[in-house]
């Protein structure tokens, strides 16, 4: 179940450890995408590793580079004893914009009717 709106999505979260985890990102431009051959000419060189490029003491993971957009965690939505529990991760839901916070808003409130719904099923 994903549900976005501009560049705040609702969805359930990858985690290995939790199933009934969900959680509102951010979704934002990455400055990396297509930018590895430039990165590379600047000196950049694969890490020992090898899954991403290092220069001096700054290394980009390869994945950077193939999506146009990055994403980082707002809060999270777990099933509690009794309902459903939003979980901000740290201050993140107070530094939204008035429009980003009328987005999430809406988000949540959908992705929260939809797990209401869902009760008793895998979501």
């Amino acid at each position: 179940m994903k549900i976005r709106i501009n560049n705040l999505e609702f969805r359930k979260c990858s985690s290995l450890f939790k199933d009934n985890l969900h959680e509102i990102i951010k979704w934002y431009p990455n400055n990396y995408f297509g930018k590895e051959e430039k990165l590379r000419k600047e000196g950049y060189i694969d890490n020992f590793e090898g899954w991403g490029i290092t220069k001096d003491n700054h290394t980009i993971s390869k994945a950077f580079f193939n999506s146009p957009e990055s994403c980082y965690v707002i809060a999270f939505i777990e099933k509690g004893k009794e309902s459903w529990e939003l979980r901000s991760v740290g201050e993140r839901m107070l530094e939204l914009t008035p429009e980003e916070q009328q987005d999430f808003f809406t988000v949540y409130t959908l992705g929260q009717a939809k797990l209401n719904k869902n009760v008793g099923t895998t979501n």
